[in-house]
Parts: C-alpha cells; structure tokens; sequence
C-alpha cells in the first residue's frame, strides 16, 4: 500500500526493553516489515548506534542507517515522501500501512494522533520533514489497538507479547500452526543463549538428512526413529526464523539459506520414501513412482522459486498463502503415521501423481491471476 518510502525513526533511547532489545528497534522493525521502506533512519547518538550495531543490521528493511538529529538534505533520498514515526511506543502489525492507505490521499502532510499525542507524521516530500511545518496537516486518529504506548501501565508487557504473537504467520499450514506452538515455545528458550538463526538452519538441515537416511535405509525401527526425527525437524524449520525475529538478526542472506535448506530437505525426504517402501518390501516395484515422486518435487521447487520467492512481496498473495499451506512441512505427519503401520506405499503412489498436479495447480492459480492478456495493437 505504501509504495516508495523512507522512514525517520527516533529519538532512539537503551530502554525500555521489549523481548531483550530497546523498543525503538522493536518499532523500526514492525516499519520494517510493514512498509519495506527504501531507507530506514534511526535518530540515535554514535553510542546508540554501536552497542546496539547488531540489532540495526538485523532489522530487516533493505538499508538501514543511524544518524544524529536534527537531519541534513543529504541523509534523506529525494523526492521519496517520508514518515516519521515517534519514539515511545510501538505501532501493531499492520497499523502503519493502514494509516499510510489514509495518508497518501491527502495533498499535505498528516499527523497520526491519540488522545492529544503525535505518533507519526506523513510527510510529501524530504523538504516538508526538514521545515517541520504542520501548521496545514491533517489529523487522523488512531485505533486504541493501533499502538502500544510504552508509558502505559502494562505497556511493556504488551509489547512483549505482541513481540511474540507476531511470530505466527497466516500462512501457517494448517497443521503447522500446532507446529508454531511448539516453536516458539523453544525459541523463547533460544532468545537467551548464543546460538544464531543459521546455525537452527544447519542443525535442521543436518537432522533432516539423517532422519531421511533412517527412514530410507534403516529397519522398522530405525524408519519410526527416522520418521520422529523429521517431525522434530518442521519444530526446528519453523525456529530459525522466529530467532531471527526474536534477536533482531533478520537477512536476505539468512532467509536465502533457510530456503536451500528447506529444499534440499524436502528433496531428501522424497528420495528416501521409495527407498523406504523398497526397505520395507524387497520385492515393491518403486522405479515409476520414484521418478515421479521426486521429478514433481524437483518441479514444483522450481515452480514456487520462479513465481514467489525470486520476487517477494510484503503482503503474500493467495498463490503463496497456497503455498505455504498446502507445500508445508505438514506431509510429515501422515508420512509418520504410515510408516507406523507399515503403509508408506500409499503415499509413494499418491504422491507420485501429487506432486505434479501440485505443480500444475500453481501455474493454474499464476495464470488465473494474471487474467487475460490484452490483444498486440495491429
């Protein structure tokens, strides 16, 4: 909704903390992740800037700087309309985008208010931040569930707990969202130790290539244990991200790296079911079905790098709600409940021909959306 846009965040302060970091870095990531702003200034003094260098550089917007108020020409890009948000609470998920939908109807600036306090100030132009004159804005009025404000009674705790319910996503699976629980109880665990987003990845990636290998070439027990160790990976798939969020260590190379270890995961799984129903049953014919099984996943992993994730957006939109629902990790659950009574073949064979129709209904959806295409001018 927002468009091209640079954020000035600030004055920022140590404290108070929400979820172990200064809540002027929890707010610059909630812009951050709503706005995806071109620039992300925090007004804060070098000392700010260098206990906290960690956390600025994990906010997740595409350039973030610190700088010293007040600001000069040069800090800001031109011609980019500026938001300048308040230092002394935090805006809920989604509420700055839904003041900006507002904001960028007017012809001057607009100040977002409550209860008499200035929140934030929609600014046309770098030159209407700089003269500070709002003596023509336009006041609108945010909802009480729009922000939290640090100085209210119960305030932090708010915050905190927004902090975490803002890790379940809606395009959670449908039984990766039992999934979430267990996660982000774990992360909070994580929150106080050294270990990083990608180090989750590897760990997952490493337990799920051994999981594969037990399912794929071991007994019937060593498939259960093989099984079990995969369920605990989607516990684990979910982490890394959620300890990049927690610890303010969010990057596009992190996010690169979960997206090849999810893939190469998944590829894994697939290779190791015929290998699992031959194990089980020397005598299984699994050439057809393994070439399809794997073939289709190998496509539909194409398929949703070239039509989501080599262009994310801010919002997903209902290809990747698609996606991310219906491609999650949640096969895992029926695979362990068949190789528990000692069925997989089932699924060999459904997922044979799965796959590929999964494939097909994403291009589907792409075409559908894209409509019909406007006849070349003669």
């Amino acid at each position: 909704m927002a468009g091209r846009l640079q954020v000035v965040l600030g004055p920022a302060h140590d404290g108070p903390l929400v979820v172990e970091a200064p809540a002027v870095l929890r707010a610059a990531q909630q812009a951050a992740q709503d706005l995806a702003p071109e620039l992300l200034i925090l007004l804060a003094d070098p000392g700010f800037a260098q206990r906290w260098r960690g956390q600025v550089a994990g906010l997740g917007a595409a350039r973030v700087e610190c700088a010293q108020a007040p600001l000069d020409r040069e800090a800001l890009l031109p011609g980019l309309p500026v938001l300048e948000v308040r230092a002394g609470g935090i805006p809920s998920e989604g509420a700055l985008d839904r003041f900006l939908s507002v904001a960028l109807t007017a012809d001057r600036p607009v100040r977002w208010m409550r209860q008499g306090e200035v929140l934030a100030v929609y600014h046309l132009s770098p030159e209407s931040y700089l003269s500070g004159s709002l003596a023509e804005a336009r006041d609108v009025e945010a909802a009480a569930a729009d922000w939290i404000g640090l100085q209210e009674p119960d305030g932090v705790r708010r915050a905190d707990q927004a902090v975490f319910d803002g890790l379940v996503r809606d395009t959670d699976g449908y039984i990766a969202r039992f999934d979430r629980r267990l996660s982000v109880a774990l992360s909070r665990r994580l929150l106080r130790t050294p270990i990083t987003p990608n180090q989750v990845t590897t760990a997952g990636l490493l337990l799920s290539l051994l999981g594969a290998a037990g399912l794929a070439f071991g007994s019937y027990a060593a498939q259960v244990a093989g099984v079990a160790l995969l369920w605990f990976c989607c516990i684990l798939d979910g982490c890394d991200g959620e300890v990049a969020r927690l610890k303010l260590m969010c990057s596009r190379s992190g996010g690169d790296y979960d997206l090849i270890a999810d893939h190469i995961a998944h590829l894994a799984v697939f290779v190791a079911i015929p290998l699992a129903v031959r194990a089980a049953d020397p005598l299984a014919s699994i050439l057809l079905p393994g070439v399809l099984i794997v073939t289709g996943a190998a496509a539909s992993g194409f398929s949703v790098w070239w039509l989501i994730l080599r262009r994310p957006q801010k919002h997903p939109g209902p290809i990747q709600i698609f996606v991310e629902r219906v491609a999650s990790r949640d096969y895992v659950y029926l695979i362990a409940v068949l190789v528990v009574l000692r069925k997989l073949h089932w699924f060999l064979w459904a997922a044979a021909f799965g796959a590929h129709l999964f494939n097909l209904a994403l291009w589907w959806l792409h075409l559908r959306r894209q409509g019909p295409r406007a006849p070349a001018a003669a």
